[in-house]
């Protein structure tokens, strides 16, 4: 089984470089393949061997976020311990190196060929792996077992694409999830999701939602009215903020800011686009429908000013969205109103916001249910829907405030999964004491 899969991998691999090579090169951004080949440019004699070493597995800059409170706290707890923070893509690196301060070290996860995940875990020779969310990886979770590190899913979930992919693996799952010690799942479903696939029971737990716990970080009162002044907010203004979208989902914001605009004359429109490197594509959109817009990296240099006629503010950089949301009276999720499965709802409902998406949000669907249950989301069907719900909420201060209250509370209600997840930490890490002591 592990034969066919890495016959496979490695063909797939060799098609597949020159491509990411060529988008690489295209949009910027440093393939570094020498690193995800477990060919490491640091001094990593300094650091590894060591004596407890934990590794932390985040796919992206999602689940980067999502794994920050839990690193910190793993620091603080592990003082003496490396930590490795390993992610997928160059979004989720950049943003760890901001964000992840616990870790002796960022990489990307190295590619799931044997040979380098045997190079890989050589070096570092973690004593406990954990990964965030959904992340299982044959040949790495083998080779970790092997050398006797504890395996751990935190924060667990399945999509509904994931579940069918990995029963194509057959009796390749059905090994690698034996090999896994816990997995702490975010809810009832997911743990039944694992189960099906073939999960032990007695190593399922539910434990909740990472996300949940996320550090607000409010700003100060100099930094909320110096970005208010810089976006040019006032009294009267109404901010509309656009998180994560996609091709398809700009062009119907776009019209819905022009159809408010008659009845909403200072209202804004802070458009995030998930990938960050699609700013000229959104400037030309804009300029196509006769729509003022400006990056917002290049107000934050002070490169230009805002004019008084430009509502459109694209925010063209990493890591600064969910702070963004506190500028926000409204925000809408993307990924949602294309076949995408949305994005993270948690962040604009923990920073009190009202919080809007389509119809596809199969990857969160625990929380949009959750939101959409307590009335402080609501579910769009079309673009007319789009506009007459934002039309209300944005009309009735007074009820939308009510609200993203409400939705700030329940997040509050529900943290607790990191301490939950520590405790696991915990246990794996004395588990693994014992092994080797004995």
């Amino acid at each position: 089984m592990y034969f066919v899969y890495n016959s496979l991998l490695s063909i797939l691999t060799f098609f597949l470089l020159p491509y990411y090579y060529f988008k690489s090169k295209k949009s910027g951004e440093k393939l570094n393949l020498r690193e995800r080949f477990a060919f490491y440019d640091q001094n990593l004699d300094l650091l590894f061997p060591a004596p407890r070493v934990i590794w932390i597995q985040a796919a992206s800059a999602g689940e980067t976020l999502a794994a920050q409170k839990l690193t910190a706290e793993i620091r603080k707890k592990h003082p003496e311990a490396r930590i490795i923070f390993s992610t997928m893509t160059a979004s989720g690196k950049k943003l760890a190196k901001k964000k992840i301060e616990g870790a002796d070290l960022i990489i990307y996860l190295p590619f799931d060929l044997n040979w380098v995940v045997k190079k890989s875990v050589k070096t570092f020779q973690p004593d406990l792996f954990i990964m965030i969310e959904t992340e299982l990886w044959p040949n790495l979770i083998r080779v970790l077992d092997k050398q006797g590190a504890k395996i751990m899913l935190a924060s667990g979930r399945i999509s509904d694409d994931s579940f069918g992919q990995y029963k194509f693996l057959g009796s390749l799952l059905e090994d690698m999830l034996e090999r896994v010690d816990i997995f702490s799942m975010q809810h009832q479903e997911a743990a039944e999701k694992i189960k099906e696939l073939g999960a032990a029971e007695d190593h399922v737990c539910i434990n909740g939602n990472l996300k949940y716990d996320i550090d607000l970080n409010l700003p100060t009162k100099e930094e909320y009215f110096q970005k208010r002044k810089l976006f040019k907010i006032k009294d009267q203004t109404k901010v509309l903020a656009a998180g994560s979208t996609h091709q398809g989902e700009e062009e119907m914001i776009i019209d819905l800011y022009q159809q408010l605009k008659p009845d909403f004359e200072k209202l804004k429109v802070l458009l995030a686009p998930r990938y960050v490197e699609r700013r000229e594509e959104l400037l030309e959109l804009c300029r196509e429908k006769g729509t003022a817009a400006v990056l917002y990296s290049e107000l934050k240099r002070n490169e230009i000013q805002l004019a008084e006629d430009t509502d459109v503010i694209i925010i063209d950089t990493m890591g600064e969205l969910a702070q963004l949301y506190f500028y926000a009276d409204l925000v809408f999720i993307g990924g949602s109103l294309i076949d995408r499965g949305g994005h993270n709802v948690i962040e604009a409902a923990a920073r009190a916001k009202v919080v809007l998406f389509g119809q596809s949000m199969y990857n969160f669907k625990e929380e949009r249910d959750f939101l959409l249950e307590n009335e402080v989301a609501f579910e769009i069907e079309d673009a007319d829907d789009f506009f007459e719900k934002t039309y209300q909420l944005l009309a009735n201060d007074q009820y939308r405030k009510q609200r993203a209250e409400k939705a700030a509370e329940l997040i509050d209600q529900n943290r607790g999964a990191v301490r939950k997840q520590l405790q696991l930490v915990d246990v794996l890490l004395e588990q693994g004491e014992d092994y080797n002591a004995g």
